[in-house]
């Protein structure tokens, strides 16, 4: 992995920001759902964001990691 451009942590941080939004979402319209097929959907929809965002936390801490402890 090279270092990272600051446009370019940029992004993550808007896809970041993206993924925890939309998670929050979907689990408070899954709260909120009586029809228990929709609420599932919601949950699923919820849970597919919310690995996303850790997918991307995850390869951020690794890039940190990497350059040591910091992104240039």
């Amino acid at each position: 992995m090279q270092n990272l451009s600051t446009k370019e942590v940029n992004y993550i941080k808007d896809l970041l920001s993206w993924e925890l939004l939309t998670t929050k979402k979907c689990f408070h319209y899954a709260n909120q759902e009586i029809n228990p097929a929709r609420q599932k959907i919601f949950f699923d929809t919820a849970n597919m964001h919310q690995q996303n965002y850790l997918g991307l936390l995850n390869y951020v801490d690794q890039i940190i990691k990497k350059q040591g402890g910091q992104i240039q």
